[in-house]
């Protein structure tokens, strides 16, 4: 699977996917210089960056995950980047960071391009778009220092969604979910405290169309917890909401220590 650091903040997230030989990883971003990365030419506004934009010679991927934040100057370029891998199946997985912490111009670009994408997504050319909210994300991982802010979110960010990719592509043991409705192209991930049965996302999605559990489980478990399946299909029962939103379930045997779960989330609904 082929991971696309755009920007910044997107170099430094498709960074930690090295650690795991399922990804080949690259990066796009200002002035850059190193294996797999390709530079695009310096920009002070993303209106320059649109404009300077030359051709990167970027493989012919057949899939792509491009990972980004939208409030940087090289976010301008982004769009005609990815008019250059058109031909593949692309994925975006938009990181939005605290719009507090933002100046004015940062804003606007920023609600510029999380518009935008998402349309895109909507309309056909993105596979999905997956939204994080660094806030939502901070939230969940508990007490950051400032120091720490960033590289904990992010680490916790590349664990779930390779992890997710994982038990998708896993023999389920049980289960019932099939690909999302092709209509629901916006997205996000959560973690399931399956203890409490509390799902706690990475963005707040709003009008949730499907929900999908990954439940990790270990042998143990399986063996010797009566009446578990029971439970699980309470659980789903219960984050579905009739006529409104479907919950779907997949069961995975893991040679992991402990229980775990996440969720993916779908909607068409365009997020604020």
């Amino acid at each position: 699977m082929n991971i696309l650091g755009f920007g910044s903040a997107g170099r430094k997230i498709a960074n930690l996917f090295e650690k795991y030989p399922q990804y080949s990883v690259y990066y796009i971003d200002a002035n850059i210089k190193g294996p797999c990365s390709f530079s695009l030419p310096s920009s002070k506004t993303p209106e320059d960056a649109e404009k300077n934009v030359s051709f990167l010679n970027l493989p012919n991927f057949e899939e792509a995950i491009v990972i980004l934040a939208g409030s940087g100057a090289t976010s301008g370029a982004l769009l005609k980047v990815l008019e250059q891998i058109k031909s593949a199946n692309i994925t975006i997985i938009y990181v939005r960071p605290d719009v507090n912490l933002l100046n004015e111009e940062e804003q606007v670009w920023q609600n510029v391009i999380f518009s935008v994408l998402q349309e895109y997504a909507r309309s056909g050319p993105f596979k999905h778009i997956y939204l994080i909210d660094n806030c939502s994300v901070a939230n969940i991982v508990g007490d950051l220092s400032i120091i720490e802010y960033h590289d904990k979110i992010n680490e916790v960010l590349v664990n779930s969604f390779h992890m997710l990719n994982y038990l998708k592509n896993s023999s389920s043991i049980m289960g019932n979910i099939f690909k999302a409705k092709d209509i629901n192209r916006i997205a996000t991930l959560g973690i399931y405290d399956i203890e409490n049965g509390v799902e706690k996302y990475f963005f707040d999605l709003e009008n949730i169309k499907e929900k999908h559990f990954y439940f990790a489980l270990t042998e143990e478990t399986l063996n010797k917890e009566k009446n578990l399946l029971n439970k699980i299909s309470k659980q789903v029962k219960k984050a579905g909401q009739p006529e409104t939103t479907v919950a779907l379930y997949d069961i995975t045997s893991t040679t992991y220590e402990t229980n775990f779960a996440y969720i993916a989330a779908y909607t068409n609904f365009i997020q604020n």
